[in-house]
């Protein structure tokens, strides 16, 4: 059976096939598009469909849309909550619910019927847990939002997931942590890599007046809304520069949300014991957290999503129906998932366009040369990588 994983309600919109139970190809829309992050995090933008993408995992795969069993979009726009401050949300909802139509337009051939939509943190859930080596985990989910929460906390055994909490809107680490972005002069929901590594460059000194705001509540849910962010620090403009209040305010952030994913993960390992925790959703792409939650946790391994945004619920999304299905396979084999172009491929584009290359027999030396050097090299091979950083099996 075949099927077909969408994410494209918030942001990096992505598509992925899963054939017969095994992952065959996943990509965001950007590798095609060259469009940072494939669209603008807003809610008038969740029409946009990963349209490269999706043909493209059929072409890998030598599918036509009328093959596909069924459609994921991981995105319930029936259990979507109102949200108060966001105007536009119902556009995003409204997107949503016509999702079907969009996506039978944009794939000529597609029963509308088959499109199937999976909720938002299940599809990040099922990227994490049934994507991992152990067919036995407990799984952690922390983003934005979703439909109506920001949060899940469960466990996975033998493909079924057993959710054990979710926390509410409007608390929410990650938009916590895209609030901040957004004061400190950078994109929310695009820049907030670079929050944390501006982080290292501070010291947490506002970390006690924020640990009253932002905590733990013991019973596997937590506190967290934006403040007002003047208190500590006036707006930045992104004019280059960096430092003094503005890096306290970074670091003493990211401080406190490590501290309430490390005891988010121990309250879940105290209900689950299991060995293996698995994570996704965008803040599990907080590598320094990460890191924190593999040391101070009981958890003896932790593997993490490599697509762990939002592009990775396309993955979860057609592993969730595949599950369902009966057909869940292998784990994810790696992240390279996207497409290649053989040597011959590349060498007619350098031609095109004109650019000189040479073909050297002992390729190997000659880059050992040039790092001997103290020179750069850029290597190219192999399949596109499906996420935005290094395949991720913990720490």
């Amino acid at each position: 059976m075949n099927f077909l994983g969408i994410n494209a309600i918030f942001h990096d919109p992505a598509a992925a096939l899963v054939v017969d139970g095994e992952v065959v190809a996943a990509a965001e829309e950007e590798r095609f598009s060259r469009r940072k992050h494939g669209k603008r995090p807003v809610p008038f933008s969740a029409w946009e469909l990963p349209e490269q993408a999706m043909r493209w995992c059929l072409d890998e795969a030598g599918l036509t849309p009328a093959d596909l069993d069924a459609v994921g979009y991981s995105f319930d726009p029936s259990i979507a909550a109102e949200i108060p401050d966001d105007p536009y949300d119902p556009v995003r909802v409204d997107y949503a619910r016509r999702a079907p139509g969009f996506l039978a337009e944009a794939l000529p051939g597609l029963d509308r019927g088959k499109v199937r939509f999976v909720e938002h943190h299940v599809a990040h859930a099922a990227s994490a847990g049934l994507a991992a080596p152990s067919r036995t985990s407990s799984v952690l989910v922390v983003d934005g939002r979703g439909e109506a929460h920001s949060h899940l906390a469960g466990r996975y055994r033998d493909g079924q997931l057993e959710v054990l909490h979710r926390q509410a809107l409007p608390e929410s680490l990650g938009l916590l942590y895209e609030s901040l972005t957004d004061h400190l002069g950078f994109l929310r929901s695009s820049d907030e890599f670079k929050v944390m590594a501006l982080a290292s460059y501070g010291e947490p000194r506002f970390l006690p007046e924020l640990r009253e705001l932002v905590r733990a509540t013991g019973d596997g849910g937590f506190r967290a809304q934006a403040p007002d962010w003047t208190r500590f620090a006036p707006r930045r403009v992104d004019d280059g520069t960096w430092g003094g209040d503005h890096a306290d305010l970074a670091a003493s952030v990211q401080a406190v949300v490590e501290e309430v994913l490390v005891d988010l993960a121990t309250w879940l390992h105290g209900r689950t014991g299991d060995r293996v925790l698995t994570m996704a959703g965008g803040t599990a792409l907080n590598c320094v957290a990460n890191s924190r939650i593999w040391r101070e946790t009981p958890f003896e391994e932790v593997w993490v999503q490599p697509a762990s945004g939002d592009s990775g619920t396309a993955l979860g999304a057609a592993l969730h129906l595949a599950q369902e299905a009966g057909e869940l396979g292998a784990p994810q084999p790696t992240a390279a998932l996207g497409r290649s172009w053989s040597g011959d491929e590349l060498a007619r584009w350098l031609t095109t366009a004109q650019v000189p290359f040479t073909t050297p027999e002992d390729l190997a030396g000659e880059v050992a040369d040039v790092l001997a050097d103290n020179g750069v090299v850029a290597w190219f091979d192999g399949r596109s990588e499906f996420g935005p950083g290094p395949w991720a099996a913990g720490p």
